[in-house]
């Protein structure tokens, strides 16, 4: 079997097990052994084309994770729907906690910041365990 074939067995073997896992690296340790397939048919050495496919494939899943270290996802279970929704607060107890109704039904909120609570018209910052965390908007 010829170089260039067995790059491309690889390639694919890793593009499949990217689609039943999910996993996005091995899709871009793919990359890296279609880089390796090209050096191949291009009739670079055998080890030129795996340092080929090793430096391309380093290169892609390192770029992607410095980028996903920049962006990270949310943590599981958080209700990111929720944030920037409106929610309107009758009145503060002495914990700095109150309770409202939203989405049908009745959920505790904390205040952000330290400062002064309001009733009033409120936005969901954050959501921490059961409490959505609101900032006074007026």
């Amino acid at each position: 079997m010829s170089a260039p074939t067995v790059w491309w067995l690889l390639t694919f073997a890793l593009v499949a097990l990217e689609l039943v896992t999910g996993t996005l690296y091995a899709l871009l340790v793919a990359i890296g052994f279609a880089i390796g397939a090209v050096a191949a048919h291009l009739g670079a050495s055998e080890p030129v084309q795996i340092v080929c496919a090793a430096v391309a494939a380093l290169a892609f899943v390192g770029a992607w994770y410095l980028r996903s270290r920049k962006h990270p996802k949310a943590p599981p279970g958080s209700a990111q729907i929720d944030v920037g929704a409106h929610v309107t607060v009758a009145a503060w107890s002495a914990d700095r906690s109150a309770e409202v109704r939203y989405r049908g039904a009745t959920w505790q909120v904390k205040a952000a910041s330290d400062g002064p609570t309001h009733a009033g018209l409120h936005r969901i910052v954050d959501v921490e365990g059961n409490f959505l965390v609101v900032e006074f908007i007026g």
